[in-house]
């Protein structure tokens, strides 16, 4: 068979999982062989240090997901120690490095705060390559009538490092527009276990949209190109940033005026 991102036939054995199963997927996987082992370990890499490095891992922490080898998530995100429960009990995680500062709207008859993460660090590019690998595999192996209308040239060519020009994404914003489901019946309802959830929005010829979401974290990506067009409606007030990396906002504020 021929790999769906480089194209060269191949009879890789492993099992190629849609969604990590550092996330919690043990069902939604690529029919064998769709995935060579170059790509397969070349995705590997950045699909790990978006998962321990950015927002995911505590949502993976907080949720009491393991990892390939059983244990809690843990790691360091913006100078934060975050360890999930040993025992995987959802909603108890332990962060170190804490600061006074970092404690905002402290109630003490509750004993609650609110802690503001940051959501990566400098490691945009890895969770867009992350989005972007996952998007395609779903579509190909769950909507493949949807694959096959679209030409996925740059997005193949952003993932084996042709063209690394910063690809944008958009992360925790209300959806815009009709989403659909890309797993159906038995994949849809075990990943919604987790709280993850697959959706694809068939915007124009130039924008297919694929948001990913994961417990309280949504993510949404152009599966077909870096057009900045589509942002329009995710721009947030100054402050409530939503759009990554941080120079697309600033490249999408021009277009916008040009407009005008």
């Amino acid at each position: 068979m021929e790999c769906i991102f480089c194209g060269k036939e191949n009879t890789a054995k492993s099992i190629e999982h849609i969604v990590s199963e550092s996330l919690g997927n043990t069902v939604y996987l690529m029919e064998r062989s769709r995935v060579c082992d170059e790509c397969n370990r070349r995705f590997g890499k950045f699909e790990r240090e978006a998962l321990s490095s950015t927002i995911f891992l505590m949502e993976r922490a907080r949720m009491g997901i393991p990892n390939k080898k059983g244990n809690a998530a843990q790691g360091q995100l913006g100078g934060f120690g975050i360890q999930g429960n040993k025992d995987l009990v959802k909603n108890l995680v332990t962060l170190t490095g804490l600061k006074e500062e970092d404690i905002v709207d402290w109630k003490p008859e509750s004993q609650t705060f609110t802690l503001k993460l940051p959501t990566f660090e400098k490691n945009e590019v890895a969770v867009s390559k992350t989005l972007l690998k996952i998007g395609l595999e779903a579509l190909f192996t769950s909507k493949k009538q949807v694959y096959k209308k679209y030409d996925f040239k740059e997005l193949r060519q952003f993932l084996d490092n042709t063209n690394q020009a910063e690809w944008p994404l958009v992360v925790s914003a209300p959806a815009h527009g009709k989403f659909e489901s890309i797993p159906i019946n038995y994949h849809k309802f075990e990943l919604a276990k987790t709280r993850c959830h697959l959706l694809y929005q068939e915007a124009d010829q130039q924008t297919l949209l694929f948001r990913f979401s994961y417990g309280g974290i949504a993510m949404t990506i152009n599966l077909l190109g870096r057009d900045l067009n589509w942002l329009e409606h995710y721009q947030a007030p100054a402050g409530h940033e939503t759009i990554y990396p941080a120079h697309f906002r600033a490249k999408l504020t021009r277009l916008l005026a040009q407009r005008d």
